[in-house]
């Protein structure tokens, strides 16, 4: 368990995925209004790519138009020409005509209303001028001999309407139908005059409201005037087509399910409203007023047909914006009289409410768990596969008319996707400033510890003596040469005369490296030099005193291997003692090198009671004795070979001569040096070399 929790919640990344996720998805559910404006604009790329493809002439639209105008004169129109348009409509027996206008004023042309305006006149005239009839009565008889609607206008201040309007049957499965709240409110409403209102067989309502960013997707079916169910102009047409005398009105818990008209069941969204599925503005849809009140139009065009009236000329045109562009309201209407005729209506299902939200979830969590698994240029790869099947699933619904919302889910995968490479970038910066501050931390240790060792190596040189100290004597000739492998070396040498006729000299190699093999090399040259310069004479008595000392306290197991002798400057015997240290070599003038053989015994602190003995060797003026640590014989090339006491020899027999003690370790060193090739010292290299030039050199 504690390993899966790991799994999905470990890292930052993952943290921030899923709290993104979960804030998203409470928003989707609780206030789905703020995906608005990408659920729409979805919506509208529906409508763009996949528009309805033609329609099938079931509505047609005489339009006022340029061509109108032109010929029958500025709008509007007198009434009687209004009554002629109409006769000659309803002549052509139409399902139903619909007037996309309302007339709230006198026809100003009408002779009732000139002679208030013309004032004095002849008598005969007046009494003429008054047989005549009226406009709107003309009109309105016009009206009353067909299915004719006239509009009506919503508004948000007036008197209370009174006026005709279609019964409602409310229906609802709780028993207790009231309107649905949702439904578009008019306090008031804008009517026709009077005569002409009451004319009419039916009146449908011609105000709408645009979605959020004012573009018109939909159309309320039903709407509310002054507490009174109204149907819009298309539902109104539908039951004057129909002849049917009220409207069904389906309600379930206070929202509106759908409308019924004669044979029609019409579903609807929550506030009574249908959502449109358009096509694109078609001139076929359209006669010019012009052409029917001249009877160029043929008389089955409008037979057993939804026809609106609307006024489409420039300057006159009611546009609105759809997604497919702008077109007059008119159109607008037709459109959506079109698809109910049809049968082919764009819906947005109820279960939309709860599976966009699961499709948020599903490809998110998919997400969050897929990620981590796969590198970072594959990862926009993960993320935006989502986006793909939710686009497909989204145009797959369309295909049958159902608007889902997928352009929410995607946004959801990207939020979570931008959580989860930020989280990640920040943990990682996290991390990247931690491993900085230990860089820097390790580096200034690392320069502290440098400087320490620089410091411990700049003790132990100083701790070793110079050729300097005992130099004036010209009985012998003196050079030496340490060099560590790392900083501190655990190598050891040092001379000085006992008195004026004795010279000590040690060379020694501590076993490992570092600062624990110098302390201890300090250790046995301190113990050394000073039972040497008590009195104790004898070279092997001096190491075997060392040797039980430093065998005393030795907790890390070290030892030391040493080659020390006491030179008699006037005689040139060398009493010396070998604890496992290499052979030395004696060079003499005209031949070569000769190993200085001896009995021995096994490094200090191998054995503690062993007793070493002192050996001696006898030099003749000019002879040299080199003394060196194994940093020289098993010196090592980049290849591995090591250099061997045979090479060693060579270098030494190729030596002049007559060359100071100094210049043989100097010629030695750089011998060695030659041979490693650059390649890392494998040991700390120490070389001592004595040259006994006599008793009484020159």
């Amino acid at each position: 368990m504690r390993t899966v929790m790991r799994f999905l919640f470990g890292g930052w990344g993952r943290r921030a995925a899923w709290l993104a996720l979960v804030v998203f998805v409470v928003l989707q559910i609780a206030a789905p209004a703020l995906f608005a404006i990408p659920r729409l604009a979805l919506f509208d790329l529906y409508q763009r790519e996949a528009p309805r493809l033609q329609h099938d002439g079931s509505v047609v639209i005489v339009a006022i138009d340029e061509a109108s105008l032109k010929a029958v004169g500025q709008w509007p129109w007198p009434r009687q020409l209004m009554a002629q348009l109409v006769s000659k409509i309803l002549a052509a027996r139409p399902a139903a005509l619909g007037l996309d206008m309302f007339m709230s004023e006198p026809d100003r042309s009408s002779p009732e209303e000139w002679l208030t305006a013309a004032g004095e006149m002849p008598k005969a005239l007046g009494e003429a001028l008054r047989q005549l009839p009226s406009h709107d009565a003309v009109f309105a008889s016009a009206l009353r001999a067909g299915p004719v609607m006239l509009g009506i206008g919503g508004a948000d201040e007036g008197v209370s309407d009174t006026g005709p309007l279609a019964p409602f049957r409310l229906f609802d499965p709780l028993g207790a139908p009231t309107a649905p709240a949702a439904l578009p409110k008019f306090k008031a409403a804008l009517r026709s005059l009077a005569a002409i209102d009451t004319a009419a067989r039916g009146h449908g309502m011609l105000s709408v409201v645009p979605d959020e960013d004012g573009i018109f997707r939909r159309l309320p079916l039903v709407s509310t005037v002054s507490g009174r169910l109204a149907p819009s102009m298309v539902l109104e047409l539908l039951r004057l087509a129909a002849g049917t005398p009220s409207i069904s009105l389906y309600v379930d818990d206070a929202a509106a399910r759908g409308v019924e008209v004669g044979p029609l069941a019409i579903p609807t969204q929550d506030d009574g409203s249908v959502w449109i599925h358009f096509s694109r503005s078609d001139s076929r849809r359209f006669v010019s007023a012009a052409d029917v009140l001249a009877g160029r139009i043929d008389a089955n065009r409008f037979d057993q047909k939804i026809v609106l009236v609307g006024v489409t000329g420039l300057g006159l045109t009611d546009l609105r914006q759809t997604p497919l562009g702008f077109m007059p309201g008119t159109e607008i209407n037709a459109q959506l009289l079109e698809n109910i005729l049809d049968g082919r209506l764009v819906t947005r299902p109820a279960w939309t409410r709860w599976a966009e939200p699961a499709l948020t979830l599903f490809f998110a969590v998919l997400l969050i768990v897929t990620l981590r698994l796969v590198r970072l240029r594959w990862q926009l790869v993960l993320a935006l596969t989502p986006i793909a099947i939710l686009a497909a699933t989204g145009f797959g619904f369309w295909h049958s008319l159902q608007l889902v919302d997928v352009a929410t889910p995607a946004l959801g995968q990207l939020l979570v996707c931008v959580s989860f490479l930020a989280g990640n970038f920040a943990e990682t910066d996290k991390q990247r400033r931690q491993l900085k501050r230990e860089l820097e931390a390790r580096k200034l240790a690392e320069a502290k510890a440098a400087g320490e060792m620089e410091a411990g190596r700049r003790i132990q040189m100083g701790m070793l003596p110079g050729a300097a100290s005992v130099a004036g004597d010209r009985r012998f000739d003196l050079g030496a040469l340490m060099v560590p492998a790392r900083q501190i070396g655990g190598d050891l040498y040092d001379f000085f005369k006992i008195d004026d006729r004795r010279l000590f000299f040690a060379v020694g190699d501590v076993s490992g490296k570092g600062v624990p093999a110098a302390l201890f090399m300090a250790l046995g040259k301190s113990l050394c030099k000073s039972y040497a310069l008590r009195g104790t004479s004898d070279v092997a008595e001096v190491i075997n005193l060392a040797n039980v000392e430093i065998s005393r306290d030795n907790p890390e197991m070290l030892f030391i291997t040493m080659f020390a002798g006491i030179l008699d400057l006037d005689t040139g015997e060398v009493q010396f003692c070998n604890a496992g240290h290499d052979t030395p070599y004696l060079l003499h003038k005209g031949a070569p090198p000769e190993a200085v053989l001896s009995q021995g015994g096994p490094p200090l602190c191998v054995m503690e009671d062993f007793a070493y003995v002192t050996e001696t060797l006898r030099l003749m003026p000019g002879d040299l004795l080199c003394v060196m640590t194994d940093g020289v014989s098993e010196a090592m090339d980049p290849s591995g070979a090591l250099l061997g006491a045979e090479r060693t020899q060579q270098i030494l027999a190729a030596m002049p001569t007559d060359v100071s003690a100094n210049a043989i370790v100097d010629q030695l060193y750089k011998a060695v040096g030659r041979f490693v090739a650059g390649a890392e010292a494998s040991d700390d290299l120490t070389v001592l070399a004595i040259r006994w030039n006599g008793p009484s050199a020159p």
